[in-house]
């Protein structure tokens, strides 16, 4: 049963991710995303060769899309952003850049209230500022909040819960078991549950590092999960998180999986963030599109869980991989 779960998670987030990476490259690239012309888009793979390049060695030729998206990921500049998503709105990156634009757009538009910058469907949102003071549980596990939006209270309603962290053995049809990290969140005043799995992505057809299984637990009297925009890292329960680069999609009512970007630099800023960052904020629309923040500590037993699930993939060097703009700050969530 196991086996068959998993494998059908795979095949569903397959699909899905395909749907968006498999599809021919279109629209007229703008004059200022290069100084020079690009070549033709390939009509396979978005992150296959492009066409008429060469391979140097045994380096593993880029995409145009990933080439481009390396030289305007950092702009501040909306229609750039703009143009890149018309050139190749059909690929991955298109989605990152979208989020992208969506993010500046927010933070110039951003108001008081915690939620201000949470939209019903879209980007990865910022987490509530530190309106109030952090609250504590029973001291025995990590903590997780539920920020939950009123329309009367501009700071919102908070919900207080814990997290239980463990390692997990996932059994794959003709391959060892794998590790994976496991995290069991319970808000009883809210009657909100929540299991995370993660674990890293064996399936060379699926573009993604990691893949993270959210599997939401409500009361039927309550508002459903409905969509959930993403994952946010965090050094501590006050500050705004980091979005980790990648894909949420919705596979069933309340059963969400998120697919991490394969891209290099994505894969090693996504790893350090994993690694070195305290807290998850997990942002949720419920059906009736009122909007949430769930936040979640790591703790000293998800820490050790973490150390020992990326030491078990061969990965726990990724923290010492160089990072830019990695600091926590108040100016917004947006990436590098």
């Amino acid at each position: 049963m196991m086996q068959d779960r998993f494998a059908a998670r795979g095949c569903i987030l397959r699909v899905l991710l395909g749907a968006i990476v498999g599809l021919l490259i279109g629209a007229a690239c703008a004059e200022d995303l290069a100084k020079k012309p690009l070549d033709a888009p390939a009509a396979g793979s978005n992150d296959g060769p492009r066409q008429g390049a060469e391979s140097p060695g045994n380096a593993t030729p880029r995409s145009e899309a990933a080439e481009a998206w390396d030289a305007v990921k950092d702009t501040t500049n909306p229609a750039l952003l703009e143009a890149f998503v018309k050139r190749y709105r059909n690929t991955f990156f298109a989605v990152i850049a979208m989020a992208r634009l969506a993010e500046l757009r927010e933070a110039a538009a951003a108001k008081s209230s915690p939620f201000s910058a949470l939209p019903a469907t879209g980007p990865v949102p910022a987490s509530p500022p530190n309106s109030r003071p952090a609250i504590p549980t029973d001291g025995t596990r990590p903590r997780a909040v539920l920020y939950d939006e009123d329309p009367s209270n501009p700071t919102g309603r908070q919900f207080v819960g814990s997290v239980t962290w463990r390692t997990e053995s996932l059994k794959a049809e003709g391959r060892p078991d794998e590790l994976a990290a496991h995290a069991d969140v319970d808000v009883p005043s809210r009657g909100l549950r929540l299991t995370i799995s993660f674990r890293r992505n064996l399936d060379p057809s699926l573009p993604a590092s990691h893949v993270i299984d959210l599997n939401f637990q409500v009361p039927a009297d309550k508002d459903g999960v409905a969509n959930v925009p993403g994952i946010l890292m965090k050094s501590n329960e006050q500050a705004r998180g980091t979005p980790l680069a990648g894909l949420a999609v919705k596979v069933t009512g309340g059963f969400f999986l998120v697919g991490l970007s394969n891209v290099a630099t994505d894969r090693e800023r996504n790893l350090q963030l994993l690694l070195e960052r305290s807290w998850f904020d997990i942002p949720i629309v419920y059906a009736n599109q009122r909007r949430a923040i769930l936040a979640i500590e790591k703790g000293e037993p998800g820490e050790q869980v973490f150390k020992t699930a990326f030491a078990a993939w061969g990965q726990s060097s990724a923290a010492a991989q160089p990072g830019a703009n990695m600091t926590d700050g108040n100016s917004g969530n947006a990436g590098k």
